[in-house]
């Protein structure tokens, strides 16, 4: 049987049952004792697998804890908290974070607490990255990605290509950006999760294709700036190399859809939960579909 193949057949079997029968909620065992935070509700197949922006714990998040209501009325949707955020136990100490890392305990999280695949990932900003990578590494339990308003793994590279070289009498702003755009990739001690950007990066790349599974890009508004206080044409052109960037991950997949946002900016989640809860139930009927 066919990977694909596969996968339709367990959606059509968890729909038909309405999917797993009792509720996964609490901190589960990923490893070594250290619990990741995990809460699901709804019932159907595919199940939708929350992973958030970064610093953010979504299962006591209010936007998040709504959009999962409206979603749950379709299908199962969980929210997961990572490591050293909300309730979920600190990453072991060491070496940084990576895209892989948050995968691995979203994995485990999931297979600990009985939350059957094929899984339809939603990822907002890094979380975005993150979910690009769990499809790279665990694509017989993917069953498609909602990137939302997503990190690219390109994205920093290209922001920094856009500006202009250093000159004396420079704006602040265009100092400042040029500034963090080189240190952030190479120091994971200046975001809140430790995380390195480089590594993490280089994994989200090893994703080329999901075939034909579904990809939905939900994007910011163009009239927001991901990177802020630039001068303002400059600061047109980084969005317009981001949202260059957003349609990109279109050639992830022969089922890809965008929808742009007609205001809201990089925080959908908080701005326009209904943008997301439909960007979300889009790609639920597209896994339906395909069965």
């Amino acid at each position: 049987m066919g990977m694909r193949r596969g996968l339709a057949l367990a959606v059509a079997l968890l729909a038909a049952s309405g999917g797993s029968a009792f509720a996964q909620d609490g901190r589960f065992d990923v490893g070594g004792g250290r619990m990741i935070r995990l809460s699901c509700r709804g019932q159907g197949a595919p199940t939708v697998v929350v992973d958030a922006g970064m610093g953010s714990a979504p299962v006591e998040d209010e936007a998040w804890g709504r959009i999962a209501a409206r979603v749950s009325e379709t299908t199962r949707i969980c929210l997961s908290d990572r490591a050293g955020l909300g309730a979920s136990d600190p990453a072991p100490k060491g070496a940084p974070r990576t895209s892989a890392d948050a995968a691995a305990d979203l994995d485990a999280a999931l297979r600990a607490a009985g939350v059957a695949p094929p899984y339809l990932l939603a990822g907002h900003s890094i979380g975005g990255l993150h979910a690009q990578v769990f499809a790279a590494r665990y694509p017989e339990r993917t069953a498609g990605l909602v990137l939302i308003s997503s990190t690219h793994p390109d994205q920093m590279q290209a922001w920094l290509a856009k500006l202009p070289a250093a000159m004396p009498g420079e704006p602040r702003s265009i100092t400042d950006a040029r500034d963090f755009l080189t240190r952030m990739p190479r120091d994971p001690g200046l975001n809140p999760e430790n995380l390195d950007f480089a590594a993490s990066g280089v994994q989200a790349r090893a994703l080329r294709s999901l075939g034909d599974k579904p990809v939905i890009v939900a994007t910011h508004s163009p009239k927001w700036r991901m990177v802020p206080d630039l001068p303002e044409p400059l600061a047109v052109e980084l969005e317009a190399v981001t949202q260059d960037l957003q349609k990109r991950f279109l050639s992830l997949s022969s089922r890809s859809t965008q929808a742009i946002a007609p205001t809201a900016g990089h925080g959908l989640p908080h701005e326009d939960p209904g943008f997301v809860v439909e960007a979300i139930l889009a790609g639920v009927r597209a896994v339906r579909e395909g069965r």
